[in-house]
């Protein structure tokens, strides 16, 4: 029976983190019955790096919160509230008259989001399989991302999507309930490295700093390359780059021990994939590439090497420099599944002890990157190849390589043997 409620709970938060993922991701979440203009469904689809961002320090704070409680079901009420407002909103917004509406609802829509993704990983991440389902919806919706085939949605460029759709929220909101009270009177013994309960707010910080500095970032690269759009634009670039990394390096040493190369192997995930581009692929799709990121997952968790993960994905950034935009469905596939393996393998190596600092990984994922910013160059009106997203997302991994070395060298590894288990604990928590 315990086995049964575990996969129960595995279930709620692969799901769980799954809805809140492509609602960071893909944050646009209603039809427009009205019309409008294409100036205010561009306003719209530009509020969504906000609202990530925005998100991301929610997720976080709830997820501190929660951490600090000894009892699960508080975090389990606090997802299931999330899910329910978000429920909420996406009936509301079918009733919405303009797309400045829209754009508040988009925002709320965020941070019901932001609640369920941080309050079901403060919970979740004290459990091997629950943990371990959580990664993969996490990280396999960030990998998979264009949704507009899974979700059979009208290709209409004046049509707002609604994702996540409402039936799948309402899954999310029938799963939490169960876990609810299946987890109703369970206690649980707080297991947080000691440098996070001295500082709990840490994580809280790095996600302050991690987050607005990539937002401002790249908003401030997009208005470069708008105000002169033939430039090249490599000092504007640069200067971007090194603001992200110094912002990474921060939040990275905020956090306590090793958790900070979560942090950084996301930083360099985001920019890479952006890189390389998202194409639109059948729905079936999505079910392999969720295989392949769990199958990364395990692989992370059973033979985790830094080292590995930051050259498989300096290899992708690579793949990003060498290769032409217009890829074959072979190359297209093929570079897709390096990216779920990568991904699951990147997560499943990090594996950070606090809880918190977790959930700011998975979080990061969907913040906006300096490659996403970059404009693709056209001639006579076909996409040309351009290298320069490949080298900026290369730069981006190089200096996070470097950080994670400093961040090993400066809190070391130490191995006890706790219930014949090794355990990992760095000398910061001590």
């Amino acid at each position: 029976m315990r086995r049964i409620g575990e996969a129960v709970d595995a279930t709620t938060a692969f799901i769980g983190a799954a809805v809140a993922g492509i609602t960071l991701f893909l944050p646009v979440a209603f039809t427009v019955a009205t019309p409008t203009t294409d100036q205010r469904i561009s306003s719209l689809m530009n509020s969504g790096a906000r609202a990530a961002a925005l998100a991301v320090i929610i997720a976080v704070t709830v997820a501190v919160l929660i951490t600090t409680t000894t009892r699960p079901v508080t975090g389990w009420a606090t997802a299931l509230a999330g899910a329910v407002g978000q429920l909420i909103n996406h009936f509301a917004g079918r009733h919405a008259s303009s797309a400045d509406m829209l754009t508040t609802e988009n925002y709320i829509d965020s941070v019901c989001g932001a609640i369920l993704l941080g309050a079901l990983g403060a919970v979740v991440l004290r459990r091997p399989l629950p943990a371990a389902a959580f990664a993969v919806g996490g990280v396999a919706f960030f990998v998979f991302g264009d949704l507009a085939e899974l979700l059979d949605t009208d290709t209409d460029p004046s049509v707002v999507l609604e994702t996540p759709p409402r039936w799948l929220i309402g899954v999310t909101v029938a799963l939490l309930i169960f876990s609810t009270l299946r987890n109703w009177s369970r206690t649980e013994e707080q297991k947080t490295p000691r440098m996070a309960i001295a500082l709990p707010v840490t994580p809280i910080l790095a996600a302050m700093v991690l987050a607005p500095v990539v937002l401002a970032g790249t908003e401030w690269l997009g208005r470069q390359f708008s105000k002169m759009p033939d430039e090249g634009h490599v000092v504007e670039i640069g200067i971007t780059v090194a603001a992200i990394l110094v912002a990474a390096t921060a939040a990275a040493m905020l956090l306590p021990g090793r958790d900070g190369i979560a942090v950084y192997l996301a930083v360099s995930l985001i920019t890479t994939v952006d890189a390389v581009g998202y194409t639109v692929r059948p729905g079936w799709v999505v079910c392999i590439l969720i295989a392949l990121t769990a199958l990364g997952v395990a692989g992370g968790a059973r033979l985790p090497s830094t080292a590995i993960a930051i050259l498989l994905v300096a290899g992708i950034a690579v793949f990003a420099v060498v290769t032409s935009t217009a890829m074959s469905r072979v190359g297209s596939a093929t570079i897709s599944a390096v990216i779920a393996l990568t991904a699951g393998y990147c997560c499943g190596t990090a594996r950070p002890h606090y809880g918190p600092s977790g959930v700011l990984a998975i979080a990061a994922l969907y913040l906006p990157s300096v490659t996403s910013v970059l404009p693709n160059k056209v001639e006579n009106d076909v996409p040309v190849h351009d290298a320069t997203p490949g080298w900026a997302a290369l730069a981006i991994v190089i200096g996070c390589a470097v950080g994670l070395a400093t961040l090993l060298r400066l809190r070391p590894q130490t191995l006890r043997l706790e219930k014949g288990q090794p355990k990992s604990e760095s000398v910061a928590d001590i």
